[in-house]
């Protein structure tokens, strides 16, 4: 059986900023960015997105390197890994560009009697939440999605860091300073000292010179920490 893993995937500015100040799509990272987010797409089995962050861009990201297509195929995978949206809202007009997306698409939304039978137009799934995102990682690894990329937004990585379900952190740091609002963990969030209160909680795993002044840095949780 896979290992399970959740690898937090994102590009920042320097200051910390995932969008610009008056909010909506936003994109910081460049090429070499962009090379090492499709080298962990194709390591994953799901890409987890909230459904502002869809709102937001209208599409997700796929692989587009050939090289990489060829070696998932040749594993015996889907060219593309799921994509896996979790919001409760399902207003997502089917002429976005990500209702076009060779892609599987999964809805992850939390279980009450209107949305008990009802798939939304374009999905190929519904998932009914757990009560905890650690009972619904569970769920979705006995349906074979064991390594999820999290792309966002700041209130789904918030959820994920208050469980402590996170165990890589990929963060592109781009050449911008920006301000405004926009960090990628949710400034509402007040009690994370609390849950990772010890010294090293996480393990530098890399640091590569992408190019175009960008540095993508790599960080494992230290779960014996």
């Amino acid at each position: 059986m896979k290992q399970k893993w959740v690898k937090l995937v994102l590009a920042s500015s320097i200051d910390g900023r995932i969008a610009y100040p008056e909010g909506g799509k936003t994109q910081l990272g460049q090429f070499g960015d962009r090379m090492v987010l499709e080298e962990s797409l194709a390591w994953s089995d799901g890409i987890l997105m909230g459904g502002q962050t869809l709102r937001d861009h209208q599409s997700i990201c796929v692989i587009k390197n050939k090289s990489l297509l060829n070696k998932r195929t040749s594993a015996g995978k889907n060219e593309q890994p799921i994509a896996l949206i979790a919001s409760n809202q399902i207003d997502f007009p089917e002429n976005w560009l990500f209702f076009k997306q060779p892609l599987q698409k999964w809805l992850l939304q939390a279980q009450n009697k209107k949305n008990e039978i009802m798939l939304p137009s374009g999905f190929d799934k519904k998932i009914n939440l757990k009560t905890s995102w650690r009972a619904s990682l569970d769920d979705l690894y006995q349906k074979g999605i064991a390594k999820i990329v999290l792309l966002g937004g700041a209130n789904l990585i918030s959820a994920f860091l208050l469980e402590d379900l996170i165990d890589e952190l990929q963060i592109t740091i781009t050449p911008l300073l920006i301000g405004g609002d926009y960090c990628w963990v949710s400034s509402k969030l007040r009690n994370l000292k609390t849950i990772m209160n010890k010294k090293n909680n996480w393990i530098l795993k890399e640091i590569k010179n992408l190019g175009n002044n960008e540095l993508v840095i790599r960080y494992f949780r230290n779960n014996l920490s």
